[in-house]
C-alpha cells in the first residue's frame, strides 16, 4: 500500500493542510506493505514462536520503556529461540524471490557470544531448521562477532563479510531487497548496499525470521523493534 493523491494538480499548486491531508488514500499500485510493530496483539498470534533446549520462547517485552519482540537462547551451543511469520495463524511461507520481497527491520542486539554462529535474520524457507547448513533463504548472520550477507539455496550458500567499520551495531537498521537475480543487504544507511549477492539465491518460498542461538559459553539476547516486508501484488 502507497499514500497516493485523490487529485492531480499542478507542479507548485498550493492549499491548506487540511487539503492535504484531505487528498491522500491508501491505495494499492504494483506493491502492498506488511508491518507490524510488536506491540499487540501477541506475538503467538501472528508468529511462531519455538525454542530449543534451554532456550526462551520469544514474546513481547517491555523494556526500557519500549515494546519489543524478544528472542532469547540459552547458554549452552544449540540453545535457540526461533520466530517466524505465520500464514493463515499457521507455520508457513509468505513470499518468494518473483515477488521481489524487501525486508526492513530494526534489531538491538544486547548481547550475544563472540564464538560460533548467535544470530540470524531476514527471509528463509518455513519448513526448514533454523540451524540446517546452506538453507534456503536471503539474510543476516552473526557468527564469530562479524556480521554476514547470506544466500543459500538448499545445496551452498554465499556468505559476505559486511562488518561495519566501527563493528556490529547494537541498534541496528537493516534491509534485505531480495529479486530473483540479486540480494542486495543494506545496514543502517539505507541508501548504499553494503554488498549485492547473485549466487546461491534462495529459490523456494519464504517467510521472515528471527533466531538467537548461544555460540557455547554465553546466551545471545536480540530485540526485534519493528519489521516490514514489501513485496509486488500478484499479476499473474
Amino acid at each position: 500500500m502507497t499514500n497516493k493523491h485523490i487529485r492531480h494538480v499542478e507542479t507548485l499548486d498550493t492549499g491548506t493542510a487540511i487539503d492535504w491531508n484531505n487528498d491522500h488514500i491508501q491505495d494499492f499500485e504494483d506493491a502492498y506493505d506488511i508491518l507490524t510493530c510488536l506491540i499487540t496483539p501477541g506475538l503467538a498470534v501472528l508468529w511462531d514462536v519455538t525454542n530449543n533446549a534451554g532456550g526462551v520462547v520469544p514474546t513481547l517485552a517491555f523494556v526500557d520503556h519500549h515494546a519489543f519482540a524478544y528472542c532469547h537462547s540459552g547458554n549452552a551451543q544449540l540453545d535457540w529461540s526461533l520466530m517466524k511469520y505465520e500464514f493463515n495463524g499457521a507455520p508457513g511461507n509468505i513470499t518468494h524471490v518473483n515477488d521481489a520481497p524487501i525486508m526492513t527491520t530494526a534489531v538491538w542486539l544486547e548481547k550475544y557470544d563472540v564464538n560460533n554462529i548467535v544470530a540470524e535474520f531476514g527471509f528463509m524457507n518455513n519448513a526448514v531448521a533454523p540451524t540446517i547448513a546452506n538453507k534456503d533463504g536471503a539474510y543476516f548472520r552473526v557468527e564469530d562477532n562479524k556480521l554476514y550477507a547470506v544466500c543459500g539455496d538448499g545445496t551452498a550458500e554465499t556468505a559476505t563479510d559486511i562488518t561495519p567499520a566501527g563493528g556490529i551495531p547494537e541498534y541496528g537498521h537493516y534491509r534485505i531487497e531480495l529479486t530473483d537475480s540479486k540480494a542486495d543487504f543494506y545496514v543502517d544507511n539505507m541508501v548504499t548496499a553494503k554488498t549485492s549477492i547473485t549466487t546461491n539465491l534462495p529459490d523456494s518460498d519464504l517467510t521472515m525470521f528471527y533466531y538467537a542461538d548461544s555460540g557455547g559459553v554465553a546466551d545471545t539476547q536480540l530485540y526485534v523493534d519493528a519489521c516490514s516486508c514489501q513485496m509486488l501484488r500478484y499479476k499473474g
